[in-house]
């Protein structure tokens, strides 16, 4: 007995310290939970900090001849219509954000290129500010205009889309929305500068002021923008076309456009229930100086049968200041009138979303009035063929993922 009285104690701390050793591992082992759980709300947080998109296009087309409309020509062409981009977007708080573009073209051996690299932010849910590389808001699909599956054509339509070939600006803008009961109206204002290669050659805007108006009731939407700017334009087609000719042209003669003012205004108007799409820009582009004033209109209606929207649009477009390019870039070899146009597109085409993402168009568009003068074309075939007008084929595929 008194042994086993002096061999309790024993037992007793055998016992306690097999206790001691569950108890640690059950802490160790809720530890590891907690720490787990943790890291997972972490990567959650994470992921949902950053999140990234993109669209991809490619395709085939071809022209009747070689007039050059939207680059298109006998030649079958594929590098064209294909691009491929990723978009980045990161939360830098709750308010703020940052996005990246990234471009890679079929035409520029898909080259990458920044389209948008800008920051945002919202000191209020109807205010939003932002400031780096973007769109340039002048037409209904600025921001969508290379997200060929955000569009119903196989292209923009070019009487509106095509005179104005600047896409990016460098500036900053403000965003303002007032909502209604079923409707809100968006108020925003741009200012900046951008320097890119447009149809005559390179192409500058400084000091750019402007102002969009945008109001929908989710069915109807109108839109309106107003836009001014010091413009300089350097033809370097025509110094281009020139040398083709053997000839070298005196320096500064192809400048079309030196600290003019450039000014765009543009209304808008789109009703889509569902079933159907009606969409209608018409525009309006002045410079001071050689370069060509224009004005532009489109009107595209389609409806939807499932996931197969057949289309068709029009579209005009015409140079206003034809008297104001009476002499010669060129003295006997190019007059000024090569930068005067007047066109008209017919369109008919269909959009087939064979899936969530994907879809598949095919356009046929005839273009006519070409007897007018060559701007924007293909100049040096147009000075020796006598062409009034092209056919351009299309058929692409859209994605956005």
């Amino acid at each position: 007995m008194k042994r086993l009285l002096h061999l309790a104690p024993l037992a007793l701390a055998i016992a306690a310290s097999s206790a001691s050793a569950q108890s640690t591992e059950d802490t160790l082992a809720n530890m590891q939970q907690q720490l787990n759980s943790m890291q997972q709300q972490l990567n959650a947080a994470k992921n949902d900090r950053v999140r990234f998109n993109g669209f991809f296009s490619t395709g085939v087309a071809r022209a009747s001849n070689d007039a050059g409309y939207t680059g298109i020509t006998e030649k079958t062409n594929v590098a064209d219509l294909s691009l491929l981009a990723l978009q980045g977007t990161f939360d830098v708080t709750e308010k703020s954000q940052a996005v990246l573009q990234l471009v890679g073209r079929g035409a520029d051996d898909w080259e990458p290129q920044v389209e948008w690299a800008y920051l945002s932010h919202r000191p209020t849910n109807n205010l939003q500010l932002r400031a780096g590389k973007m769109r340039i808001p002048f037409f209904m699909y600025s921001d969508s205009l290379e997200v060929g599956y955000a569009q119903p054509w196989a292209r923009p339509p070019q009487s509106v889309y095509g005179p104005i070939a600047i896409t990016s600006y460098v500036g900053a803008d403000a965003t303002y929305n007032f909502n209604f009961d079923d409707s809100s109206l968006t108020v925003t204002g741009f200012t900046g500068f951008t320097d890119e290669d447009g149809n005559s050659g390179d192409v500058q805007l400084r000091n750019i002021g402007g102002l969009n108006l945008t109001w929908t009731d989710y069915v109807w939407t109108l839109r309106g923008v107003a836009a001014t700017a010091e413009t300089y334009v350097d033809a370097t087609r025509l110094g281009r076309l020139a040398a083709s000719q053997g000839i070298t042209l005196p320096a500064g003669i192809t400048q079309l456009a030196t600290n003019d003012r450039g000014n765009f205004y543009g209304i808008g108007a789109s009703y889509d229930d569902g079933s159907w799409q009606i969409v209608s820009e018409v525009t309006r582009a002045e410079v001071d100086g050689k370069f060509a004033d224009t004005d532009s209109a489109y009107l595209s209606i389609g409806h939807r049968f499932g996931n197969w929207m057949p289309y068709i649009a029009t579209g005009w477009t015409e140079s206003m200041d034809d008297d104001e390019r009476t002499g010669a870039f060129i003295p006997g070899a190019v007059p000024e009138s090569i930068l005067n146009y007047q066109r008209t597109e017919y369109s008919v085409g269909t959009r087939w979303d064979i899936t969530p993402g994907v879809a598949i168009k095919a356009d046929v568009t005839h273009v006519r009035g070409l007897d007018k003068g060559y701007g924007n074309l293909n100049t040096a075939y147009m000075l020796s063929n006598d062409t009034e007008s092209t056919n351009v084929y299309t058929l692409k595929l859209d994605s956005a993922f």
